[in-house]
């Protein structure tokens, strides 16, 4: 069965200059552009009301109510707990599992280059790679890998990049948060009460958001200052976070090819790291 997403981008659908417009604004903010009125979606668009009507009859709605239902609908589906997704999938065999997984990561991938914007890449390694600020990481019960993941990288290119861990000395570490500085948070569904806290709270002192997350409706995205969303669903009864994880490391090349010194500044570190016998074998 074709989802809403898959509808919205289908090649036979043939949109006006004006509709790409409003299908741009859905897919930058799926599915949450599509659940608020449609005056709201229309200025976001740049486009006026009737506009958005003809857009939504051509998907094979009869209004702009139905289709938000139909939203609603695949999102409820979408938010499924485990227990429930592990059902339809009892039947598979563990070597059909393991492909199937492998094959579905190439699609998401595809999925997670289609949403991204380059405008986004271009102010977020701006923003990382100026100096002058500082940068701080934050991830969830799940997502605080990608966080530690990217921070260690990110103090191989520059000073003053830290971790914000979910701790007792959390409250200690934000207040060493000045404006302007850059805040990574890491944060998919289920949404964490923590992570909300830590953007709240680097909000009222001025610093800037960047929120990677889901294409869903994170309580987050009304305090970010750019969002860097990717697929989460999977044919596995849990969320995946490849897309999340290659975004990273896409971060990651990106800033390495921006990146001006970068030669000795890690001939330096790797200096240090010899005098302290920092890995277990070292090139002769």
């Amino acid at each position: 069965m074709t989802n809403l997403r898959e509808k919205i981008t289908d090649a036979a659908l043939k949109p006006t200059p004006s509709e790409r417009k409003v299908i741009r604004v859905l897919l930058d903010h799926y599915p949450r552009s599509g659940l608020g009125s449609m005056a709201r979606l229309a200025e976001q668009a740049g486009v006026s009301d009737p506009t958005i009507m003809r857009l939504v009859k051509k998907l094979g709605f009869g209004g702009y109510a139905d289709f938000q239902e139909a939203l609603l609908s695949e999102m409820d589906q979408r938010l499924r707990s485990p227990i429930t997704l592990l059902q339809p999938r009892a039947h598979l065999s563990q070597d059909d599992a393991w492909t199937l997984y492998l094959q579905d990561s190439s699609r998401t991938l595809q999925e997670t280059q289609a949403l991204t914007q380059p405008e986004d890449v271009r102010v977020l390694v701006d923003w990382i790679l100026d100096n002058r600020h500082q940068i701080f990481c934050f991830g969830g019960r799940l997502s605080s890998f990608l966080a530690g993941y990217l921070v260690n990288h990110l103090r191989l290119l520059r000073s003053g990049c830290h971790t914000l861990e979910d701790n007792a000395q959390l409250p200690d570490r934000m207040y060493d948060i000045q404006r302007q500085d850059v805040i990574l948070l890491f944060d998919y569904r289920r949404y964490q009460t923590q992570a909300l806290r830590v953007a709240t709270a680097a909000k009222a002192r001025n610093a800037r958001i960047v929120l990677f997350t889901d294409i869903y409706v994170s309580p987050l995205r009304e305090l970010a200052d750019l969002i860097i969303s990717a697929p989460v669903e999977s044919v596995s009864a849990f969320d995946t976070l490849v897309p999340a994880l290659a975004q990273v490391e896409a971060l990651i090349a990106t800033l390495t090819q921006r990146s001006t010194n970068l030669n000795d500044r890690l001939e330096g570190i790797d200096s240090l790291r010899a005098g302290f016998a920092a890995h277990l074998l070292e090139e002769k």
